[in-house]
């Protein structure tokens, strides 16, 4: 697998997975370092608010590079498959807002780069499969990012089942978002989105993804709580305070932007 992003200057950055030199979208060593990278990017860029991930059509990700790990039987793996798990929670844990255009099949690991996106949107022929346990191993670096999407039983079920779904299923489960018929609906789809997202504050996105994962495992005592701090937090800052009374004066936010593709400009 490759990892491409041609235009950095605009507030929407669209990455693109291509096939790798064995002609599969897999997820080899060199493109998780090179998305690893693109991430870290994202995360220092000003201008930077949502990375939209997009595919091959037909195949989204196949997951991990089988034909690597059996020319390498017997080597320990722990540093690469580490890298794999810190490139997947890059993206759960960016303050920016991650989008995955899917369409096509995931399996695997590419499951979990599905998982860990907050926006999936996915056409009527993507199709999701966990066939780990038919090889005799586990997604055990899948199930925490799908834990934060579906029901726990129904993530298990997946994998002892080794059986794909369709995306009219994962959008009952939760793994997508949004589904539409093809291509064309999928950018369609991806555009309306970008267009609310770049309406949000990146620093409210970035404390509302933060939030998140802080009360996952509060009791709902605790996440009321916490939630009271926060917003009292909230409320202290200028330019919050700002935003709320341009608001109210019917202002535009400063931070309100238009997605123009190909252009990104304010």
């Amino acid at each position: 697998m490759r990892v491409r992003c041609e235009a950095r200057e605009g507030p929407v950055w669209r990455v693109h997975l291509s096939p790798g030199e064995r002609g599969e979208v897999a997820l080899t060593g060199e493109g998780i370092a090179e998305l690893s990278g693109l991430m870290a990017a994202a995360e220092e860029s000003a201008r930077c608010r949502v990375i939209v991930i997009d595919s091959s059509p037909g195949v989204f990700c196949k997951g991990m590079d089988l034909e690597f790990l059996v020319a390498h039987a017997g080597e320990d793996q722990t540093e690469k498959l580490l890298d794999y798990a810190r490139c997947m929670e890059a993206l759960r844990a960016s303050s920016k807002v991650v989008v995955c255009q899917v369409d096509g099949q995931a399996m695997g690991g590419g499951v979990g780069l599905v998982a860990a996106a907050d926006v999936v949107l996915a056409t009527a022929r993507s199709s999701f499969a966990l066939p780990e346990c038919v090889f005799g191993l586990i997604p055990a670096m899948v199930l925490p990012l799908l834990y934060e999407r579906m029901p726990v039983q129904k993530a298990r079920w997946m994998a002892l089942s080794s059986r794909g779904i369709k995306a009219s299923q994962a959008l009952d489960l939760g793994l997508v978002d949004e589904l539409v018929e093809g291509p064309i609906q999928l950018e369609q789809a991806t555009r309306k989105i970008l267009k609310r997202l770049l309406r949000a504050s990146p620093r409210a996105v970035a404390r509302l993804k933060r939030y998140a994962s802080e009360i996952a495992t509060a009791s709902r005592v605790e996440g009321l709580e916490l939630g009271a701090q926060r917003t009292a937090a909230d409320l202290l800052d200028l330019e919050t305070i700002a935003a709320v009374k341009g608001f109210m004066a019917g202002e535009v936010p400063p931070w309100f932007e238009r997605y123009r593709p190909g252009g990104n400009k304010r």
